[in-house]
């Protein structure tokens, strides 16, 4: 079992990600200030705008204690927002935390949002636990993407529309999915089960 932390963004149901969690066997805890107990992972959760979180992560005192985490190296799973948060400056507006070089542009797509079920292509340097996913389904709910500098952050890519993009991202301890694993179904739990067995 183990202690998860999930940090309210203010945006998104944090219900089905919480249950998907609880039935995987794992103790859940909101992030709620810098006093909150010991925990194995951050969960960053999410959907809707990136404008505005960074201030409401500040004003709630969550902000500083977010960055020492990612300082110290401890996992993290960011989802969808909760991944993009980790790049810089969105085409939608706002700026996130910089912690991986990159932006995040808007899909390049006659219809958004990106919504439903789509698959995954593995990259070839992509992590081994991330292998047995290649061309599985998940589901996914955005308008908006990343794109890192450094393109060997990508683990995993999705074709819509005109473009390819970054579906998953491996970067030492931050492990990103721009699609929800919560709604995805027992291969989401599945995968959800792989990666936080990793520490």
């Amino acid at each position: 079992m183990m202690r998860i932390a999930v940090v309210p963004l203010g945006v998104g149901n944090l219900g089905s990600l919480t249950a998907s969690l609880k039935r995987l066997g794992h103790q859940v805890t909101l992030w709620e200030n810098s006093a909150t107990g010991r925990a194995d992972w951050l969960v960053l959760p999410g959907v809707g705008s990136l404008a505005g979180v960074a201030d409401s992560l500040q004003k709630r005192d969550l902000l500083e204690p977010l960055c020492d985490w990612r300082r110290a190296g401890a996992p993290m799973l960011g989802i969808c927002l909760g991944m993009q948060l980790w790049f810089g400056l969105g085409e939608e507006g706002g700026t996130g935390l910089a912690w991986l070089s990159g932006t995040i542009p808007r899909l390049d797509a006659n219809i958004l949002p990106h919504m439903g079920w789509n698959d995954i292509a593995v990259d070839a340097r992509g992590p081994a636990w991330l292998r047995p996913y290649d061309g599985q389904c998940f589901y996914f709910v955005h308008s908006y993407g990343v794109n890192p500098e450094d393109p060997r952050v990508i683990g995993a890519r999705t074709q819509y529309g005109r473009e390819e993009f970054p579906s998953v991202i491996a970067a030492d301890a931050l492990i990103g999915m721009q699609f929800h694993p919560e709604l995805s179904g027992d291969m989401g739990e599945s995968l959800l089960s792989d990666v936080l067995s990793l520490t």
